[in-house]
């Protein structure tokens, strides 16, 4: 049986995504679904403070992209929160000690929900 390493991306359809916020911003993403048969369940993920280097990208919420999709059919929605970059891409905005990251959850999920995506599940991480 082969193992996985803290770095093995299992096989998932990825797509870079963006949608907007009720307040006009754009926010950037990824979404990582199961390759060959739909998803049970979807993660929408919350990452760390980003003032303190949290974004999409945090360890715990990429390897969830990484694994999650082929081991549990889970399809992982990771974003960066307005301000917020990543290798990804910069998501529009600055960081506002949390007040307007409320209108940043309502378009992930409005976005899942519109994608037709099944039980979402919000995840955060610290901050998140």
């Amino acid at each position: 049986m082969t193992g996985t390493t803290p770095s093995t991306v299992l096989p998932a359809r990825r797509e870079d995504v963006e949608f907007h916020t009720s307040d006009g911003l754009r926010l950037v993403g990824e979404l990582a679904l199961p390759i060959d048969r739909p998803p049970a369940a979807t993660l929408v993920t919350l990452h760390p403070l980003p003032t303190e280097g949290g974004f999409m990208d945090s360890h715990v919420l990429r390897k969830a992209s990484y694994r999650l999709p082929a081991l549990a059919d889970l399809a992982v929605l990771r974003f960066n929160t307005r301000g917020t970059c990543s290798p990804r891409g910069c998501s529009d905005g600055e960081f506002d000690s949390a007040r307007g990251e409320q209108f940043d959850v309502e378009a992930a999920v409005a976005f899942a929900q519109a994608r037709g995506l099944p039980k979402l599940w919000l995840l955060g991480w610290s901050f998140g």
